[in-house]
């Protein structure tokens, strides 16, 4: 232009003033959070989802590309607050600049709580927790398998309540760390161990209550195949009664606590003695009542045979045959009830702690508070000890103590 001109010196195109805009955008805002409200939310079938951000007095258009491969379809409607981290970028064709998410989180719910959730609706589509494939426990396990701390309290309840129903039940403890980085793996440790071999029927993994940190490793991935891949029943008894985790929905069992899972596995021995007992009761009714029956069908026969004198010698090898059939069925029947009945009192009989005992185990208590000793850990030198055996007991002072992580050993007979 030949003439002095008020426009700018510098001429764009539309493409190239927009481009321009564009890396001014990505340089001073390339990465935000933002925090808004959800409007006109729409997943797309590629996976990627689009809506837009707003506030009381803006809108800024969103754009989360696979979002349906990274989080649950339903986590967002229309509606929902959220903060939003990511970058600002021009969608140059209709030039609109946008927001372009990294990472996205309904306000309110802490990253923990958004793990849980994806992990949960993905391990429920594959079918981890279907009522089908979980298996009953069972009516009186040889023994018990428990992965918890050895020195929380959980572990002291479910043993009181164990004991207090079956005084002399056999539980095989497998000592793991319930929370914390080494948690985990050692949990999954546990439950492996009490499958490789045969001695348990029952398994209960669990700990007492926390916060969602405490028990974030019954909210592993690794846990739950864990539980899965287990071919002994296992119950879940993790935190209180309002806690829920993946393990629980795992489990072929979920225990609202700990004690409860005590109570779940072992049913009341008196309540046992007394259905055999009632058994008893009610074959030996049954017997007398057969024997009565058949000294009545005797008597009629008899009877029958005085008033028809001609029959006397066909009718007299009947009713030595039908007595010999009876006695034979009735020999049977009792040689049958009794070895049921000698096997469960021999079961009860294998399960005497006494028994154990004889064969040269003992049980280690402090002298001071009657505490069962199960770890080198809860000894000092210089501690008291009462060591009960079979028959008599010894006292004894701690000199030295040796001390080995819980990975060293196998599982302690408690």
């Amino acid at each position: 232009m030949a003439r002095s001109s008020p426009w700018p010196v510098q001429l764009f195109t539309v493409t190239q003033l927009t481009s321009r805009i564009r890396d001014c955008l990505y340089k001073q805002f390339r990465d935000v959070l933002v925090e808004g409200e959800v409007s006109n939310c729409k997943l797309y079938p590629s996976g990627h989802l689009y809506f837009t951000l707003k506030d009381h007095a803006s809108a800024l258009k969103a754009v989360m590309f696979n979002f349906a491969d990274r989080y649950p379809q339903n986590l967002l409607k229309d509606g929902s607050a959220v903060i939003c981290r990511g970058r600002i970028d021009v969608y140059e064709k209709r030039g609109e600049y946008r927001i372009l998410i990294e990472e996205i989180e309904p306000k309110g719910i802490g990253l923990l709580q958004l793990q849980f959730e994806m992990l949960k609706e993905r391990l429920l589509n594959e079918g981890l927790f279907e009522t089908s494939r979980k298996r009953p426990l069972p009516l009186l396990p040889r023994k018990i398998g428990i992965v918890t701390s050895p020195s929380g309290a959980a572990v002291r309840d479910m043993l009181k309540i164990i004991g207090a129903k079956f005084e002399n039940m056999h539980v095989l403890i497998y000592p793991v760390r319930v929370q914390g980085d080494m948690a985990c793996d050692e949990v999954v440790e546990g439950i492996d161990y009490f499958n490789r071999g045969d001695e348990v029927d029952v398994i209960i993994v669990g700990r007492g209550g926390g916060s969602l940190e405490d028990l974030a490793c019954f909210n592993e991935e690794r846990v739950a195949r864990a539980i899965y891949g287990s071919r002994i029943p296992v119950v879940s008894a993790v935190g209180h009664e309002v806690d829920f985790t993946i393990a629980d929905f795992v489990a072929d069992v979920r225990a609202p606590t700990p004690t409860a899972a005590a109570d779940l596995v072992v049913r009341d021995k008196r309540e046992l003695q007394g259905v055999l007992a009632s058994f008893e009761e009610r074959l030996q009714a049954s017997l007398k009542g057969s024997i009565e029956r058949s000294r009545l069908a005797l008597y009629r026969h008899i009877v029958d045979l005085k008033e028809r004198r001609d029959f006397i010698v066909r009718y007299r090898m009947y009713l030595d045959e039908l007595l010999g059939t009876l006695t034979h069925g009735l020999s049977s029947i009792l040689g049958k009830e009794r070895a049921v009945f000698q096997s469960l009192q021999q079961r009860l009989e294998d399960l005497n702690p006494e028994a154990i005992m004889k064969r040269g185990y003992s049980i280690t208590m402090r002298a001071v508070d009657n505490q069962v000793i199960t770890d080198s850990h809860q000894t000092d030198r210089g501690d008291t000890l009462k060591i009960r055996l079979y028959a008599g007991q010894l006292d004894c002072t701690v000199d030295e103590t040796h001390h080995g992580s819980p990975s060293d050993r196998p599982a302690s007979d408690t």
